[in-house]
This record gives C-alpha cells, structure tokens and sequence, in this order.
C-alpha cells in the first residue's frame, strides 16, 4: 500500500465517527510495533516521529532527520494498511523543511510559548510551501499542561480559544488542527478532565478535522466521546514506551543477562529476545488503543478510496 495523505485518512475518520491514532515511535522497533497491530487488525494508521524527540538538545549526539524519515517512509510503503508519516511537534522551522525533504508527508509545527500571530505566520508560510508539494500540515491553538511523573507535578496550559482558532484555520490553511480541551502531555491512567463542551463548540466552528495530543491520559470513555464529538486523530506516546519499559524490566527480573549469550538476548529475533519482547509489547498496548478507537476494519474502504 502506498503511502496515504494524513488528510485522506481523517476526512474517512471524520465522517465515519471513529478516530486514527497517530502512534509515536523512538526507533525501529516500537514503529514497527505500531504497524504490527495496525497491519493485525486492519486499522489506518499514522506512523512518525517527534521532532522535539529527534531535535532536543538534551541529546547526546546530533541526529539526522533524514534517517528518521526514510526509516519511517519506507516502513509506510511495505505497510499492508494506508500509512501516513508524520514529523510531529517540530519548533524549528529548518526541521519542518528537512523533514519534509527527508520523507513525512506531513509535519506539525509547534514552539511552546510563542507569540500567537508569529506561530500563524510562520505556519502559514509552512503551508504554502508544504501544500506545492501535496504534504499536509497540522496546527495548534492552545497549549496542553504537562505532567512530570517523577515529581507528581502538573505545569498549566491554556485551553483553546475558539475565534482564535477559527481564525488560525482560515488564515493559514492547515489540514488539522489540535486543541487543548483539558487534555495533558505524558499523563498515564486516563485522569484527564476533557472540556467536551468546548470540544463540540471547536467541532462545530473548526472545518478541518480535530486532533487531541495527549492519548494517553484519556479514558476509554473520553476517546470513544471525542470522536462522538467530530475529533479525528489522536496522539498516543507515553503509553508505548511505558509498554517497552515494563517488558524489557520484567525481562531483566527473569534472566540473568550475564549468563545469556548476547546474540539471543538482543538481535536474533526469537523469543528469548529483549527487542523482540520490547515490540511485541508496543504492538498489544497499539492493539489496545485501535480498538478503543473504532479504527479496527477500516482499512479495505479506505484502500478502495484511495485507489478511485
């Protein structure tokens, strides 16, 4: 199957009431996890990376974008399910370029605190450069809070506000828009408190589909009444690698590593892997949220829509 516009496959969504997830990946392993699951239960899906991921400072060596999106686009490619690659939350616009050049087909440009009318026009401009070359670009209006685990704290964010929103759509002409509706970054358990008020009032006025970051943090209930309410993609990340965290600890709590040959424990593939056990855990927690969003099944039509 070939690569499938991120547009294509929501407008589907949109009209069909359920949600695609847009599961981020951290290397080989986890994205071809997430096409496990989605090639497993016939579901659309949109693979990527983040770019503040693969462009943080923090890092302890430069990456190369161009290996991301060649990885990411040529799994796409062999996928047996419509694909679509996405660069996601990128806060420089060199990145956004690049990343267009080295594979996505689409991108989303973001930069925590910026001034609204600089974040419009430079999206804006990403636009028109992006649309020339058919990739679709997501937007942002509002900022999500954020939780840090490992202190139990919560920063704040800001809610969307919706004239600004309206206006963010028409004047720059993005294919999506994510919002913030008490939806939280990294937040596990599905503690989210989802203005679903605001959320019908943006899905009203907004005329292109709607996406929520912060997958993780939303009950089942929540997903299944986001879509309800016109939302159409959803980000899931935190929720994959905690899976890969918890299958590599419990592999370490019953082998001890020292006495298993190297080559078993890490490349061979089979089932004394720790990689191995590592994707497969991506692929059930992936299965999991598939279900839950009503994406199961829907990717012969959506294959049939693509070949008219």
């Amino acid at each position: 199957m070939a690569i499938v516009s991120m547009k294509r496959l929501l407008k589907h969504a949109r009209e069909n009431h359920y949600l695609i997830g847009y599961f981020e990946a951290f290397n080989m392993d986890a994205l071809l996890g997430v096409l496990d699951a989605a090639e497993d239960l016939d579901s659309p899906v949109i693979i990527g990376f983040g770019g503040q991921f693969i462009g943080s400072p923090k890092r302890g060596g430069r990456e190369n974008i161009y290996n991301y999106g060649a990885l990411a686009r040529e799994a796409a490619k062999r996928s047996r399910v419509p694909a679509a690659v996405l660069l996601n939350e990128a806060d420089s616009e060199d990145m956004i370029y690049n990343g267009i050049y080295a594979g996505f087909n689409a991108v989303m440009y973001q930069k925590k605190g910026e001034d609204y009318e600089r974040t419009k026009n430079i999206t804006r401009e990403i636009c028109k450069i992006a649309h020339m070359l058919n990739i679709d670009v997501e937007g942002e209006i509002g900022e999500l809070a954020s939780a840090d685990i490992s202190t139990g704290t919560l920063s704040p964010g800001t809610k969307t506000d919706l004239v600004k929103a309206a206006r963010f759509v028409e004047e720059t002409g993005v294919d999506a828009l994510a919002v913030a509706v008490g939806n939280i970054h990294l937040l596990e358990d599905g503690k989210s408190s989802i203005d679903y008020e605001l959320l019908g009032l943006l899905s009203r006025k907004i005329q292109v589909p709607l996406v929520l970051h912060g997958g993780t943090g939303i009950s089942k209930e929540g997903l299944k009444r986001a879509a309800d309410l016109g939302v159409s993609k959803i980000n899931v990340g935190t929720a994959l690698k905690r899976a890969y965290i918890e299958a590599v600890s419990k592999y370490y709590r019953e082998n001890d590593v020292a006495k298993i040959d190297p080559h078993v424990t890490i490349g061979w593939g089979g089932a004394d892997d720790m990689i191995t056990r590592g994707r497969a855990a991506i692929a059930d927690k992936t299965s999991e949220f598939i279900s839950i969003f009503g994406s199961a099944g829907k990717a012969p039509a959506l294959t049939r829509i693509c070949h008219e």
